[in-house]
C-alpha cells in the first residue's frame, strides 16, 4: 500500500512539473517572438497605420497599432466598420508566416492586433490563437 502511495505521489508530481514545464517554454517562447518583432519596430502596417509596439500580456503577444490621424469614436460609428474589423480578424493569419510566430503554434499563445488612436483611444482588438495558424479561415463571402 505504501509503494502505491508513493508511486501516486511521484506520478502526481511528475505530472505537475511537466505541466508547469509548458507554461515556462510558452512564456519563454512569447519573450523570444517580443524581443524578435520589437527590433524591427515601429514599421508601416497599412496605408497611414504603423505598429508601434509588441508586448507579452499573460500567455497574449500584442501588437499594437497606431492611427497618428484617426479618430477611434468616430470611426467605430461609421458604416463598414464591422465589416473592417472581420477584414482584420481574416489580415491577422497573416502573422502566421512569421518566422517569430511559427515557434508559438504549437502553444497555447494568443495572437492579438490592437488599433489605437492619436490619443491611445482603442478602435478594436482582435485575437487569434497561434495554433489555429494550421487552419487559415474560409475566404469571405462575395458581396452582390
Amino acid at each position: 500500500m505504501k509503494i502505491l502511495r508513493t508511486l501516486s505521489l511521484t506520478l502526481a508530481v511528475a505530472i505537475a512539473l511537466m505541466m508547469l514545464g509548458g507554461c515556462v517554454d510558452t512564456q519563454a517562447r512569447l519573450q523570444h517572438a517580443r524581443t524578435e518583432i520589437a527590433a524591427t519596430l515601429p514599421a508601416p502596417y497599412f496605408e497611414d497605420l504603423v505598429t508601434e509596439a509588441v508586448d507579452v500580456d499573460g500567455n497574449r503577444l500584442v501588437l499594437s497599432i497606431r492611427s497618428p490621424a484617426g479618430d477611434a469614436a468616430r470611426t467605430r460609428e461609421a458604416t463598414g466598420f464591422d465589416a473592417l474589423k472581420q477584414s482584420e480578424q481574416r489580415a491577422l493569419y497573416d502573422l502566421c508566416a512569421l518566422p517569430e510566430i511559427a515557434q508559438l503554434v504549437d502553444s497555447d499563445a494568443i495572437l492579438v492586433r490592437r488599433f489605437v488612436d492619436r490619443n491611445d483611444v482603442l478602435f478594436f482588438e482582435i485575437e487569434l490563437p497561434a495554433r489555429k495558424c494550421s487552419t487559415p479561415p474560409a475566404e469571405p463571402p462575395v458581396q452582390p
